[in-house]
């Protein structure tokens, strides 16, 4: 029983560590939860699709 509580208090440490991290991150650099959590995304925006290969790019001209 004891292995067990001392298993949940590490578990515990690691995750509370890991949320302090997070929010520290955040109020310094303020990105991590907007790529988390943005609704519309670029991905979601063109779905994920490449472009079609016969397209010009400015490496075409």
């Amino acid at each position: 029983m004891q292995m067990a509580i001392t298993f949940l208090a590490i578990v515990a440490g690691l995750t509370f560590s890991i949320a302090v991290a997070l929010l520290a991150e955040e109020w310094i650099f303020g990105q991590i939860f907007r790529l988390f959590f943005a609704r519309n995304g670029r991905l979601s925006a063109d779905h994920g699709h490449l472009p079609p290969a016969s397209s010009k790019t400015d490496i075409d001209n």
